[in-house]
């Protein structure tokens, strides 16, 4: 029977949020979340208070950890006098929150033997993973779906490479990516915000209209995609590589506590294009309308009594905007290429790209978190998912085959912010 002291707390609507947001949602979505860092206790008191500075939950880290008897009381005593948090309308935790309150939940366990058996218990007091609750397993605190994920723990670089050799993909390419956090989502840093999303359009013309000369080489819109993607604005790109090595130089270069991912994306040849593809131009013509508009392009594209040429009729203005870009450019798009997306080769036209042997996931306006899951690698039916367990063993070894940060990184700033520390290490 599941725990009446979290049965209570549960009913807490922003404790059921942060649950929400750390695992429910990547667990209904990608079929595995790492709770490493909850159950084996490896979140610090003042990290937490060091990122949750302007946040009304900072209180809950002053003093002890609470205890089962006192876990209700404490919340209440500690937030529900707190005026922002009593005129709040809606709950809207950032992820920093969602982490400390589970964080929270999760110490008043004394150890990581009974935080285990609170995630399990947890899992199955959740309805919406009643249905699936057979098949949940737990691994070094990583809890997947084993009917739809198998998961693989590796700790260096040969292991990798022999992973990799050991893999059966016969068809199309392999790509990579490095995640610090396996429970980053593989989303465009454009959707992983409402609002980014919606003002999409707004920032991609603003940094045009304020920076006119850095783009003034730029003659498509995803050669600007990708120099705004290079300067941290929020794009629909999703950064790839050919070379796992530079993928787990990624997963491994920050958030030591945690366990890195290498994801490995396979695509066939009819989802790869090259930056000339009309589909290509078509997808970073995105950018340039506004949300509304999209989202009106989306609904065509959707509507199964709309044929193609019908469509074409009413998305006039994306078809002349790819015309401002390609002239010979014919009205003949088909609904499902504003839709889906699809891996571009990069122009090596910056020494970053040439560096990364870099690659893109440019991205259609269908429910983007399922179609980037389809690019996910499996066998028989299986997501396959690599966890690298130890990071600075991992980066030490990188480091003599030349991949580091001064490598990856060729601008001037960056190769100073390599070598200051590796002298500072000696």
């Amino acid at each position: 029977m599941f725990s009446f002291f979290f049965e209570r707390l549960y009913h807490i609507q922003d404790i059921q949020q942060a649950f929400k947001n750390i695992c429910l949602d990547k667990m209904l979505s990608e079929g595995y979340f790492d709770m490493s860092l909850y159950i084996y206790g490896r979140i610090k008191k003042e990290d937490v208070r060091g990122r949750l500075a302007a946040s009304k939950y900072a209180v809950l880290y002053d003093g002890a950890y609470p205890t089962k008897d006192t876990a209700y009381d404490t919340w209440n005593q500690k937030l529900k006098g707190n005026q922002e948090y009593e005129q709040r309308d809606l709950v809207e935790l950032t992820y920093d929150e969602s982490s400390a309150i589970v964080n929270w939940v999760y110490r008043i366990f004394k150890n990581s033997e009974e935080r285990e058996e609170f995630t399990r218990e947890l899992l199955g007091y959740i309805k919406d993973l009643h249905s699936i609750q057979r098949n949940i397993c737990i691994s070094q605190g990583v809890v997947y779906n084993k009917a739809k994920v198998e998961i693989h723990f590796l700790t260096s670089i040969s292991g990798i490479n022999r992973f990799i050799a050991s893999m059966s993909y016969k068809k199309g390419q392999l790509f990579f990516r490095g995640h610090a956090d396996p429970n980053y989502v593989l989303l465009p840093s454009i959707m992983r915000s409402v609002h980014l999303e919606q003002n999409e359009s707004k920032m991609y013309h603003e940094l045009l209209i304020n920076c006119p000369n850095d783009f003034e080489n730029c003659h498509t819109h995803l050669e600007r995609l990708v120099k705004m993607q290079h300067y941290g604005l929020p794009t629909r790109l999703l950064d790839i590589t050919r070379n796992p090595l530079v993928a787990l130089y990624f997963a491994c270069e920050s958030q030591a506590a945690t366990y890195g991912e290498l994801v490995l994306i396979s695509a066939e040849n009819h989802e790869i294009k090259y930056p000339q593809s009309d589909t290509v131009s078509i997808l970073a013509s995105l950018p340039v309308f506004s949300y509304n508009l999209q989202r009106q392009i989306c609904r065509l594209a959707e509507d199964k009594t709309i044929d193609n040429e019908e469509f074409n009729r009413l998305v006039g203005r994306l078809i002349h905007e790819v015309r401002l870009e390609k002239p010979a450019f014919q009205a003949e798009i088909n609904k499902s290429d504003v839709l889906n997306s699809y891996i571009v080769y990069a122009l090596k036209n910056n020494s970053r790209i040439v560096k990364q042997d870099g690659a893109f996931i440019l991205c259609g306006l269908r429910n983007t978190t399922h179609s980037l899951e389809e690019f996910r690698y499996r066998e028989k039916g299986k997501k396959i998912i690599v966890l690298i367990t130890k990071k600075q063993r991992i980066l030490e070894q990188l480091d003599n085959f030349s991949i580091n940060r001064a490598a990856l990184f060729p601008e001037i700033e960056c190769v100073s912010d390599y070598i200051k520390d590796k002298y500072s290490k000696i």
